[in-house]
């Protein structure tokens, strides 16, 4: 076995699962194991990676609905991936559901509970804004990600309130979450990709940036930090000051596409 197949770290038991699968040879028990590991890297681990690169660089260029719909898909396959690596099973969580799924992996395994959303020390926000970037905590995090990443809003149909706060608690709650599920660096997905976006990823990303720098304050020319919010023609539409005909736009909206859950709600009430 090769350097990069020790590098995962799993404690699912393939016995308790297989049948007969003890009375098997060691090598064949070996190499399904193997395999197992290999498909949940494949399908989970490094499309998470892929999503948390994207997210990141979304952040930093202002696209910030963009952003939270990667971030929460990243989370949403990491934590499944941390549960299948110790056996637990993924079927019965339907849609999207981040706040469960990291509910059950403490659960499952409570050394998961100590990964936190602090920012890495090494970032250094000047005084005249530091206080206006967040510092979120692992369930203001978790919560964030879920509500404005939510499936509803692919089509930005509530907008969202982005603060750079989201993206340092991103990079410490991966960084963290992928040393808990026992995968290779996150180099390995990275091996392939254009070395410009590479750099951009590392870009004031302490955490994951191969070498240790001396950062310089920010927000500077390099690095911008932002807090930003949006309100889409929908939330107009069902807020407390909706404009003359408001229903009889969403009973047309409602025949020809598909509303939001909170906007069908408020056509219900009506």
């Amino acid at each position: 076995m090769n350097e990069r197949r020790l590098s995962y770290i799993y404690s699912f038991k393939c016995g308790e699962e297989l049948e007969h699968f003890d009375k098997l040879p060691d090598y064949v028990q070996a190499n399904i194991e193997r395999y197992i590991v290999q498909v949940i890297s494949d399908s989970f681990v490094k499309p998470a990676d892929e999503d948390y690169v994207a997210a990141r660089l979304l952040a930093q260029k202002g696209m910030h609905r963009a952003f939270f719909w990667a971030a929460s898909q990243s989370l949403e396959k990491y934590l499944k991936a941390f549960l299948l690596m110790r056996g637990a099973s993924v079927n019965r969580f339907k849609g999207h559901p981040i706040a469960a799924l990291h509910a059950e992996a403490c659960s499952v395994d409570a050394e998961l509970s100590t990964v936190d959303t602090n920012p890495h020390s090494a970032i250094k926000i000047h005084p005249n804004v530091s206080e206006s970037i967040e510092e979120l905590s692992v369930a203001e995090f978790i919560n964030g990600i879920e509500a404005q990443g939510s499936p509803d809003n692919r089509y930005n149909s509530f907008g969202v309130n982005f603060n750079s706060g989201y993206l340092f608690a991103l990079d410490s709650f991966v960084f963290g979450l992928r040393q808990q599920i026992g995968v290779p660096p996150i180099e390995e997905t990275l091996r392939k990709v254009d070395q410009g976006l590479v750099e951009a990823f590392n870009l004031y990303n302490p955490w994951f940036a191969p070498v240790h720098v001396d950062l310089a304050e920010i927000p500077n020319e390099n690095f911008n930090l932002c807090i930003s919010g949006s309100v889409t023609t929908l939330d107009i539409l069902t807020g407390s000051h909706a404009p003359n005909g408001s229903r009889f736009v969403l009973r047309w909206l409602d025949k020809k596409m598909k509303l939001p859950r909170k906007v069908k709600q408020h056509l219900s009430e009506g």
